[in-house]
């Protein structure tokens, strides 16, 4: 009798085990099509690419400030085209220029210590696992700078700072009677250059007052020194040391006056403090903060408010194409077939193992 009962209840517990194991394996398969579902309509491509783990960029804010940031180059462009024509051609005093004679190669010096910044400003976004939150803050930060450079420029024109200003500034045209294709040429030539001017032909004049040399080499010291993850922080001592040799080759070059070097410097690391500052504070405090006054803080407070206070975001590096090569390799669209096969295998040869065992 005793035999008899051991052997029903072994069979009962494997039927029970079967049955869980049938509805475990009836979940994974509608969570593997449920992901395979995401993955085929992009929504795994999105979610690797922005990286939510320090909170959500939503893509209209993104584009928002994109949008931003090409009307502000597109301000600087156009405000430069304009007061070309108005700009003098004889240099104001300088304390630098005084002690200093001008160095043309620091020129170049200060061009390559630009490019050099800027290069390690794009690797940290490329490597950088939050790298569309970067993106999102930095593109509205500049934005405004170059707002506020768009509004200097157009306020108050000082002439170039070189000895020869004849030679290095382009004719100007009338200024009671100025053609505006001419100015839209002007600004088709910077946009599709970038902004950047060839130094060894004639330019244009006036781009003084705020620094975008200066601009670009701070932010982007800026930037490394407060996203490089912990295990790299020595390195943000390496673009913030290239900024400064940078600025002192601007004024040196006198491609701008010391005050624009320093106006650019003082604004830059304003603004980018200003932002960070605001992003420290905890959600449910930032309304009663004295920045909130400010109307483009609670713009800032607008785009801020699906992702993980300041200092919160996780600073890790990651490769993310390959991650997402791994991710597609390992992807149930992919594995489906031949993990279905190998369950079918394994079920088989446990029942071939179960009914062995069993006593006749």
């Amino acid at each position: 009798m005793l035999p008899v009962v051991e052997k029903s209840f072994f069979i009962f517990h494997l039927q029970l085990t079967q049955e869980e194991k049938k509805n475990s394996e009836a979940y994974e398969e509608e969570e593997e099509k449920e992901e395979e579902k995401e993955y085929g309509n992009g929504k795994f491509t999105r979610y690797l690419i922005m990286n939510v783990t320090g909170g959500r960029v939503e893509l209209r804010k993104l584009l928002f400030v994109l949008t931003f940031l090409t009307l502000a180059a597109f301000g600087n462009w156009i405000a430069l085209a304009y007061i070309h024509d108005f700009v003098g051609r004889e240099a104001l005093p300088d304390i630098v220029f005084s002690v200093v004679p001008e160095l043309l190669w620091t020129l170049k010096v200060g061009d390559a210590m630009v490019t050099l910044c800027s290069t390690f400003f794009f690797t940290l976004l490329f490597l950088h696992k939050n790298r569309l939150i970067i993106i999102q803050r930095i593109a509205f930060i500049v934005a405004c700078l170059y707002t506020m450079r768009t509004i200097s420029l157009l306020c108050t024109q000082l002439p170039p700072g070189y000895i020869d200003n004849n030679k290095r500034c382009r004719n100007q045209s009338n200024r009671t009677g100025q053609k505006w294709d001419i100015i839209a040429w002007r600004v088709f030539s910077q946009a599709v250059k970038l902004g950047f001017q060839d130094m060894d032909d004639e330019m244009l004049c006036g781009d003084l007052l705020f620094s975008g040399h200066t601009l670009a080499m701070v932010i982007s010291s800026l930037t490394i020194a407060y996203y490089l993850p912990e295990s790299f922080r020595p390195l943000r001592y390496i673009p913030r040391l290239l900024s400064w040799i940078g600025m002192i080759c601007m004024v040196i070059s006198r491609t701008h006056y010391t005050i624009d070097v320093l106006f650019a410097y003082w604004l830059s690391t304003a603004v980018f403090s200003i932002y960070h500052a605001f992003c420290e504070i905890d959600l449910t405090n930032r309304k009663l903060s004295i920045l909130y006054r400010l109307w483009v803080v609670q713009i800032v407070g607008w785009l801020e408010v699906d992702i993980t206070p300041g200092r919160l975001i996780e600073n890790r590096f990651e490769f993310p194409f390959l991650i997402r090569l791994y991710k597609w390799w390992s992807s149930p669209s992919k594995n489906h077939y031949s993990t279905q096969n190998n369950n079918c295998h394994h079920q088989k040869q446990q029942q071939v193992s179960v009914s062995s065992a069993l006593p006749i």
